[in-house]
């Protein structure tokens, strides 16, 4: 599906005035055709389709070339849009006496007028200027844009018109012709010059260097383009036509009514890349399986070299597999109790976990594997692996773990270097952490109970009673008590609640607003205790408002359950290789939903 080059109306008229007065507005970038990069070219939005073999193709600048060519050259109108995104047509007009005007903006003088050349007020009833004739263009003194190549008749007409009602426009003709019409015939833009020996990665990057504003041409774009040439339309296939009963692999994953909230920020590259790690380890394999070792066999990979090295058949084997991946990846995170996209420790994991799916097919459904995969995904998480050089750890875990569940191969190498130090539960403050996440949803898993409802975590009760993780002693009691930020804002002293119990909670000593729940709401002192345990919070701790006690045994609790989580004890020493510094980002969420305190 192929998306139209449209910029806004004043866009357009700043581009029009930046040329008449010879400013710069970028450069272009153009490639050399017959290299390695076959893209399918197509003409620029108002040209007449040519069958003609292009020796150049326009990577960078096309809604640059598309707006000056349709505004000062073709004859049908500009399709542009208004303010508010509605598209429109417009022919653009040069106010030949407010352009020579040295006190006016000459951006003031270009007009934007409808196909039909009159601009009407009072909801249509009214005409306020109408050029729709050649003889009410002389009468306005209103210069047509699209005629400035070829402007010599009209300014002949011009004249003539004016010289038979006695009015000499001579000087007017010769300084707008010498101050605006000649400086966008002479107008020369840079070109930046790509030749055909280039690859795939160079163009891209070259690219990404050059334009700076608009459109980025990233890795999705350079492969829709490639694939074009080969007649398959990569962004239709990910996005979907235009009608309903055709949804993309995006919208198909997302799923609906019921949607899966944890791929809903799954972009187009993410995907390319589960298909890209499949695909070179199918080459691996295959040379493997030829004899070939060390060096002569190609490194399993996704990032973006190997992923516009993609061919358009190895997508195509791929992509069902690893749309099902993906789907089986959502509900993965679901049962691990990570319902929404905000709560995704690393947006990688999910790629990782997509590709293994995709390639385990039913094999990954049993429990003893979901169990080997939770065992990975709570180490790298909980030891915070992901947080740099997420394309080669995505590289090397998920073959690593596909043979290892397959019984192949060793344990993955990742499960050895996660590493939870005790210490960590101290710092632990904001949802930016990975850890902070993990620990969310760890609690959810093992069943913490909301105060009032007294349910446990599932995908309705979620979104439905607004889960976040809130503050047990609150911020305001613990303030008027003396107790450090760094302290109770700490993870240990936050537990997942519905939006209604923390506002229960309010800024009350734990030991007021305990009773207050179990008196509003008919809940017994015992059934509140188990309720309180299912948080891994001792109930006594609480009700005698003793925050250091608290503090102490819940630490201790949260890092028994990350233990069983990683299948690793916790490590009690402290230190690391290099000064962290506190975020200066504020937990939003949670200040949001607790401005109660």
């Amino acid at each position: 599906m192929r998306k139209p080059c449209v910029w806004g109306d004043e866009d357009v008229r700043s581009l029009i005035a930046s040329v008449a007065k010879g400013f710069p507005v970028g450069a272009l970038l153009t490639l050399e055709t017959g290299g390695e990069v076959e893209f399918k070219p197509r003409v620029l939005e108002g040209v007449q389709n040519s069958v003609a073999k292009p020796a150049e193709l326009l990577l960078d600048g096309q809604q640059r070339m598309t707006s000056l060519y349709q505004a000062a050259y073709a004859k049908a109108p500009v399709r542009t849009k208004t303010a508010k995104g509605t598209l429109i047509d417009r022919y653009y007009y040069i106010d030949i006496n407010r352009a020579v005007d040295g006190s006016a903006q000459l951006d003031e003088a270009i007009l934007g007028l409808p196909a039909d050349r009159r601009l009407r007020t009072d909801f249509g009833k009214t005409i306020t200027l109408d050029v729709s004739s050649r003889e009410l263009e002389f009468d306005h003194d209103l210069f047509p844009l699209n005629k400035v190549f070829d402007s010599r008749d009209w300014f002949y007409d011009w004249r003539d018109y004016w010289r038979a009602k006695g009015r000499d426009v001579s000087d007017l003709d010769r300084l707008f012709v010498r101050g605006v019409v000649e400086s966008i015939e002479r107008y020369k833009m840079p070109i930046i010059r790509l030749d055909r020996s280039n690859s795939r990665e160079a163009i891209c990057l070259v690219f990404e260097k050059v334009n700076v504003g608009g459109k980025k041409l990233d890795a999705f774009e350079l492969v829709t383009a490639i694939y074009a040439a080969d007649k398959f339309d990569l962004r239709e296939d990910w996005s979907g036509s235009k009608s309903p009963l055709s949804p993309g692999r995006l919208a198909r994953m997302i799923g609906s009514p019921n949607r899966r909230d944890v791929l809903t920020e799954i972009a187009s590259t993410d995907f390319l890349q589960a298909c890209t790690l499949l695909h070179t380890r199918e080459l691996r394999l295959a040379k493997i399986a030829q004899g070939f070792k060390d060096k002569d066999v190609p490194q399993i990979s996704c990032k973006r070299d190997a992923l516009l090295a993609l061919p358009k058949d190895a997508y195509l084997k791929h992509a069902d597999a690893v749309e099902e991946g993906f789907i089986e990846a959502a509900g993965f995170l679901n049962e691990l109790k990570i319902i929404w996209h905000k709560d995704v420790p690393y947006p990688p994991l999910i790629i990782g976990l997509a590709s293994v799916f995709a390639i385990l097919g039913k094999q990954a459904q049993s429990a003893k594997t979901k169990s080997m995969l939770a065992q990975w995904f709570w180490s790298v998480t909980l030891g915070e692996l992901y947080g740099s050089s997420t394309e080669s750890r995505l590289a090397r875990d998920v073959p690593e773990l596909v043979d290892w569940i397959g019984g192949t191969g060793a344990r993955p190498r990742s499960l050895d270097e996660a590493v939870f130090q005790g210490v960590r539960l101290r710092s632990l403050r904001l949802r930016l952490s990975a850890a902070y996440k993990g620990i969310h949803a760890l609690l959810m898993k093992r069943g913490c109970r909301d105060f009032i409802s007294g349910r446990a975590t599932d995908l309705m009760t979620f979104f439905n009673d607004r889960i976040d993780i809130h503050h047990v002693f609150p911020q305001a009691w613990c303030k008027s008590n003396g107790v450090e930020a760094d302290r109770f804002n700490a993870i240990i002293n936050k537990t997942p609640l519905s939006k209604l119990s923390n506002i229960a909670i309010g800024g009350d000593a734990p030991s007021v607003y305990l009773k207050r729940i179990e008196a509003k709401h008919g809940i017994a002192p015992s059934t509140l205790d188990e309720i309180l345990r299912s948080h891994l919070i001792e109930p006594q701790h609480l009700r005698n408002d003793d925050f250091d006690a608290f503090f102490q045994a819940r630490g201790k609790a949260l890092a028994q359950l990350i233990a069983e989580a990683m299948d690793k004890p916790v490590v009690e020493e402290s230190g690391s290789n290099e000064p962290e510094l506190e975020s200066a980002v504020a937990d939003v969420d949670t200040e949001v939903l607790e401005a109660v305190d």
